[in-house]
């Protein structure tokens, strides 16, 4: 993968941001395959992305917690999931967050981009997922291919 691919996925996780409720991290693994393909380095990046945005006096879940939440996505899968926490606000479920087919459009890109070898992951499980925040809601996909990761957040409170 090309730094203009970097550069790319980096262009449309921020079209999916929303601070504060959307937040996303992306960027190169620091070796070449180092846990870019199961939770266990997924999960470390999501922790990173839940320390800066976490809220002040909750306890924040550490890295082995959020990665036994974490369950795999077929790429598919991953694609409902993230459009879902781009555009559907997990409080009010009604409210919109971004128009669904412009945010469709922008995650289909990201999975194309990391590949079809890439691994995916999520905290949601059917109608209930696991926390891996110190908000009252959050839900997570993240994905890596080895080489690239990316991880789309959304948190809210009630």
């Amino acid at each position: 993968m090309r730094d203009e691919s970097l550069v790319e996925l980096g262009r449309l996780l921020k079209s999916l941001a929303g601070k504060p409720v959307v937040c996303v991290r992306y960027g190169r693994w620091p070796v070449r395959g180092a846990a870019g393909d199961g939770p266990a380095g997924l999960a470390e990046q999501v922790h990173e992305l839940v320390a800066e945005i976490h809220p002040p006096g909750a306890e924040a879940p550490d890295g082995a917690r959020i990665e036994a939440a974490l369950v795999p996505l077929t790429a598919e899968a991953a694609v409902e999931a993230m459009t879902a926490l781009a555009a559907d606000d997990l409080v009010r479920p009604r409210h919109a967050l971004k128009d669904r087919e412009v945010a469709r459009d922008a995650v289909t890109r990201i999975v194309h981009i990391l590949g079809p070898t890439a691994s995916w992951w999520t905290n949601q499980r059917g109608g209930g997922w696991d926390p891996v925040t110190g908000f009252t809601f959050d839900g997570v996909v993240a994905g890596g291919n080895g080489a690239y990761f990316v991880v789309l957040l959304q948190v809210g409170e009630d």
